[in-house]
């Protein structure tokens, strides 16, 4: 019969059956014999009706135990499946489960004014109409690329998930995830909602979803029908809809690490078909914040890509936003694109000398660091600002006010410079360090990782001859192959001549674990030893440099064509920001680290909304910074955001993007065979959007709460009317 029960654990109050007996037996009336003459008449009364009084308090009892058991089955939610014999006896309550696709596909106009979101959710709006609170009937809805999961409550009633579906809603994004969906259906909503289950998943059929989940959405779904039952209908919410012509925007960078003010500053925008036909002249229009400044065209082959580059130049540095927009089609998620950026002036760097020079200032371990940084005294990019080894120790407590720190031969820190150092790293101040003479690896080593730095290398003793006078005795900077970063400028062949500058002492570094080499040096023979290292400690990025920063032990500070743009290329990376740290995918909320103690926070949305957050969530993130986490407030839009922050000492704003994923921008559908393959060990069924669910009679959920309440009312209703007509007799 396969009985099966949502609330097994109240199959305990069947011990309450007991109680009734139990009261009977306790109230049995007790009769005292007192013999009198007329007592034999009364015998003669008494045993004729016997036999009727046993009867009737037993039928009496049995009444009210049935009530007790009655209710106990009841609210342990009894079910069987549709084949059961008991079948017949289940209610007509329905228990529907709809999945929709709310992924950025999803917002393809389906006529004009009106996307195929839109119109999913007036049907399934128009499917939970037919529903009824008064029958018990339940809905569960999910929603997968777009929204929050579960707009309502596991099994809300209909008049409920009505309201959840006519609040308003974040338009349709991401990528829809089945996967996690069909196990939401069978981890959480199967045990609490028992017997069978409808359910409706509404799709476009994109093969990009499909693809991404598999084979795995059939087998969990089907492990969820296992107990109670259930039906699996796939609505085809693009039907009747002709392959659309959809071209769209994959990418907008720039391809500069930093971006300076008043400089030039270059921009690629990545433009896809995603359809089988040509597309030429293509218009890219480039807004520098939200005004025209550039125009591109470019020619895509069927299922091709094209890059449209722009060159412009911003005076005013601070937060910036630049969209690139083409031709609407269709599917007009993908025809803008925004990035968010920091144009920087002024970069304030801290050069710490170990070595100093006195009077003249290129005999120091940073003075050709600080000429490369500002080659005319004009202080335009660099703003470089030299304290020698015990200033450093001083003025710990002030690191924190650079943007970048060099350290050049600097041969050993107090433990309370080197603990102010660490945190100003761990922060995401970058840090560039310069070995030499005075350099004590067993310090670097050993004793700075105990104080809370780690150096992406560790530095061996110095080897070759800095007098030079060993001949062929040096070695020149290589670089791997293949090469990307910092000094992917010099792996072009006219420029890798550059490289060949002797250096004629060095320090082996020995990467430590995350460690990556940027450069090698390389002998005469080709034997080569990592020459420089990057590396993280907590947000700051570390770069280890195995030579002087000085012209003491190579020729490299004296080769301008290769040092300046080496130094310029070196720090530029180091102080590049996380381009995905304000460029978030949308539907995801920002955390980020900002200078200072926010007191407040407003953030100004694409449709120029403005949301004010009174007491931001701040954590500590390194000396002088913290990390303001907007937990709160997702950017559900996709486009430019500006964030501006309250501090005691002022206002930071911070230009933010929330940006969609491109790849929703293909079209293309699953065909009904690799349909079949994703939902393999599940019976499902293939319908449009405009289907009527009340053609024909509709089976229940197999639910037998409904039968069992009825015959609760009934039992106690008779036993009501019985204990009343026996009071009355006696």
């Amino acid at each position: 019969m396969n009985l099966g029960f949502g609330l097994p654990a109240l199959l305990g109050g069947l011990a309450l059956v007991g109680v009734p007996i139990l009261i009977h037996l306790l109230n049995r009336r007790r009769f005292v014999i007192v013999p009198f003459a007329a007592m034999r008449f009364l015998q003669d009364a008494f045993a004729q009706r016997r036999r009727r009084l046993r009867m009737e308090n037993l039928l009496l009892l049995l009444l009210r135990c049935a009530v007790v058991l009655l209710a106990a089955l009841a609210m342990a939610l009894p079910f069987v499946p549709e084949d059961s014999p008991l079948a017949g006896l289940a209610g007509g309550r329905r228990e529907l489960v709809a999945i929709v696709d709310r992924s950025a596909s999803m917002g393809r106009l389906a006529a004009p004014g009106l996307t195929l979101d839109e119109r999913t959710l007036a049907t399934l709006r128009r499917r939970i109409g037919q529903l009824s609170d008064e029958r018990g009937d339940a809905v569960t809805l999910i929603f997968v690329g777009g929204g929050p999961e579960l707009p309502a409550a596991i099994g809300a009633t209909p008049s409920m998930a009505l309201a959840a579906l006519e609040r308003q809603l974040p338009p349709p994004r991401g990528v829809a995830d089945l996967v996690a969906a069909a196990r939401l259906v069978k981890d959480r909503v199967r045990p609490l909602r028992p017997g069978r289950l409808d359910v409706l998943l509404f799709s476009d059929l994109q093969r990009l979803s499909w693809t991404d989940a598999g084979g795995a959405v059939g087998p969990l779904l089907a492990a969820a029908f296992e107990q109670g039952g259930g039906t699996l209908r796939v609505v085809d919410a693009a039907a009747g809809l002709a392959a659309p012509a959809n071209t769209g925007v994959l990418d907008l960078a720039s391809g500069q690490a930093l971006l300076p003010a008043q400089e030039p500053l270059a921009f690629t925008a990545v433009v896809r078909n995603w359809s089988d036909a040509s597309r030429a002249g293509v218009e890219c229009r480039f807004y520098l914040d939200d005004v025209q400044r550039a125009v591109q065209h470019v020619d895509l082959a069927p299922q091709g890509t094209a890059t449209a580059e722009v060159r412009l130049r911003v005076d005013t540095p601070g937060a910036h936003h630049l969209g690139v927009a083409i031709e609407r089609d269709e599917l007009p998620f993908d025809d803008t694109r925004t990035l968010a950026f920091e144009v920087r002036e002024h970069i304030a760097v801290l050069l710490v000398d170990g070595a100093p020079g006195g009077a003249e200032s290129l005999s120091g371990a940073t003075g050709f660091l600080a000429l490369a940084l500002d080659p005319e005294g004009e202080t335009r990019r660099f703003e470089p600002t030299v304290w020698d080894g015990g200033r450093l120790d001083e003025g710990a407590a002030q690191i924190g006010g650079f943007d970048a720190i060099v350290l050049a031969n600097v041969g050993g820190l107090s433990a309370a410079a080197a603990e102010a150092l660490a945190g100003a790293v761990s922060g995401g101040t970058p840090l560039l360090v310069f070995v030499g003479d005075l350099t004590e690896p067993a310090f670097y080593n050993e004793r700075l990782p105990q104080l809370g730095l780690t150096l992406p290398a560790q530095i061996g003793a110095m080897a070759g001859d800095p007098s030079g006078h060993g001949g062929e005795d040096y070695v020149t900077l290589a670089l791997p192959e293949g090469t990307v970063g910092p000094l992917a400028l010099f792996s072009d062949p006219r420029l890798a001549v550059l490289l060949q500058v002797p250096v004629f002492a060095w320090r082996p570094l020995e990467p430590r674990e995350g460690g990556r080499v940027l450069a090698s040096f390389a002998d005469a023979a080709g034997r080569t030893v990592p020459a420089i290292v990057e590396g993280r400690i907590g947000r700051g990025r570390v770069l280890l440099v195995g030579t002087a920063g000085d012209a003491s032990w190579s020729l490299l500070p004296r080769n301008p064509a290769l040092w300046v743009p080496m130094v310029h290329e070196l720090l530029s990376s180091l102080l590049a920001g996380d381009a995905a740290e304000t460029n978030l995918p949308v539907g995801q909320a920002p955390a980020l680290v900002v200078a200072g103690l926010p007191l407040s926070a407003q953030l100004t949305w694409p449709s120029k909304a403005v949301t004010t957050v009174e007491h931001p969530d701040i954590r500590p993130a390194g000396t002088g910074k913290s990390r303001l986490e907007l937990a709160s407030l997702p950017l559900e839009e996709a486009g430019a955001y500006l964030l501006e922050v309250g501090t005691a000492q002022g206002s930071q704003r911070i230009a933010l993007a929330a940006v969609p994923d491109a790849r929703e921008g293909d079209l293309r559908v699953i065909d009904q065979s690799a349909l079949g393959q994703a939902l393999a060990g599940v019976e499902w069924q293939l319908g449009a959007e405009d289907f009527d669910e009340e053609r024909g009679p509709q089976p229940g959920d197999g639910s037998l709460a409904q039968a069992l309440l009825w015959a609760l009312l009934a039992a106690a209703l008779l036993e009501s009317a019985l204990a009343r007509w026996m009071g009355a007799r006696s």
